[in-house]
């Protein structure tokens, strides 16, 4: 799949989704699309695999532990962090793979189908620490060719107001971000969950195009 169709494929669910009224608790419409449906909103969604860390234990221990839901996988996991320089971090799970963070927002991956392989995100951080604005961004991708495809990215950054958002039963007050990017190429959106400290505790965040989105909840 091209990145042009991948991208503008996941915006139209992100819209639609956006858009949807309630599922009857229960169906099986609400089973198939919790996670789904979870992407888009503050609400708690629930693991589905991976590596399972007690609730206590990732309480207990604030910044020791972060989950990722790889959603093309639908897969859950609980990382801990590998390494880190300056303001960017790496996290690592069960199965070795690894998400690099700039100040809450993916810069790298790798372990995944096709690996975001580089980006430059400080200014969507700027937008973001200002209560939105404009931003680019530089992506590095993993081509199909094990060639790297760089693409610069127009986004804005817009607030979408307050919202709670409910994680292992405990509720945190935020402010919810989306960002929305493209070029002639691409064309994707993102969201971040900000709290009240200015730190980004959830997010939905696009990686490429066989990787899809990936969810990210920081303890």
């Amino acid at each position: 799949m091209t990145l042009s169709k991948w991208f503008m494929a996941v915006g139209a669910v992100f819209i639609g989704l956006s858009a949807c009224g309630p599922l009857n608790e229960g169906s099986t419409a609400s089973q198939l699309g919790g996670l789904v449906m979870g992407r888009v909103t503050g609400a708690e969604t629930q693991p589905v695999s991976g590596s399972s860390v007690p609730q206590d234990q990732i309480l207990s221990n604030p910044g020791k532990y972060i989950r990722v839901n790889i959603r093309d996988l639908n897969r859950w996991d609980t990382s801990v962090q590998a390494g880190s320089n300056a303001n960017r971090a790496t996290w690592v799970d069960s199965a070795n793979i690894s998400v690099t963070f700039e100040n809450g927002i993916v810069v790298a991956t790798r372990g995944l189908v096709r690996d975001l392989m580089a980006a430059d995100v400080s200014q969507s951080w700027a937008a973001i620490r200002s209560g939105g604005g404009e931003a680019q961004r530089v992506h590095e991708f993993l081509t199909n060719m094990d060639g790297i495809s760089t693409e610069l990215l127009q986004c804005r950054i817009a607030s979408q107001g307050r919202e709670v958002v409910e994680r292992l039963q405990i509720k945190q007050n935020t402010t919810r971000f989306e960002e929305k990017c493209g070029n002639e190429n691409l064309q994707f959106a993102n969201v971040y969950w900000v709290n009240d400290a200015g730190t980004i505790i959830r997010s939905l965040q696009a990686i490429s195009p066989d990787a899809g989105y990936l969810q990210i909840d920081i303890f």
